[in-house]
């Protein structure tokens, strides 16, 4: 009988393991507003799509993609340093059930589930963007279901003089990409 309970435990762990294992592919960006605009002004279209690409690219850093865990009640929280200067930028993914009720499409039954998505910059790494401890992040809460696409969250940062844009992007279907 313990062997047979044992078995129905970790049958369900694992179940409900894979089930909260994400779909959500995230990135966390920097934009250099002036050298961006300077780019985006000199840009002479080449008819190179690969080359356009890479002229206006200048003055934008992108960090590598991470997959949060989807669950209910689950926090992913990365940090990066800021390029050229000591301070830590905090990004956070919260998924919950208990926050922000809505109906999702071509239904009137209320729905709960919810993402939360927040970015901020400070001189040392948050605990994560979304919480009080997170200080002036920038947060958004999108209702969760099969229909979002993709979620941002941005806020613009002045760091040495010099104006930035600094952001959190989850892509909800990534399953849906071409291989």
């Amino acid at each position: 009988m313990r062997v047979a309970y044992a078995a129905l435990i970790m049958f369900l762990l694992l179940a409900s393991a894979n089930a909260q294992t994400g779909s959500d592919a995230c990135h966390v960006y920097i934009v250099d507003i002036a050298k961006s605009q300077r780019a985006f002004e000199r840009l002479r279209q080449t008819g190179n799509e690969e080359a356009d690409d890479k002229a206006l690219a200048v003055g934008q850093t992108l960090f590598p993609e991470f997959y949060p865990l989807v669950g209910e009640e689950e926090l992913t929280t990365k940090h990066y340093p800021f390029p050229k200067s000591k301070l830590v930028i905090t990004a956070s993914v919260f998924y919950t059930d208990e926050s922000m009720a809505s109906h999702p499409h071509g239904s009137f039954a209320s729905h709960s589930e919810s993402m939360l998505i927040g970015v901020t910059v400070a001189n040392k790494a948050k605990p994560d963007a979304i919480s009080a401890s997170g200080g002036q992040s920038s947060i958004t809460e999108v209702t969760y279901d099969e229909y979002t696409n993709i979620v941002r969250a941005k806020k613009y940062v002045t760091v040495r003089g010099r104006s930035y844009l600094v952001g959190i992007q989850c892509d909800c279907m990534v399953d849906n990409r071409k291989k």
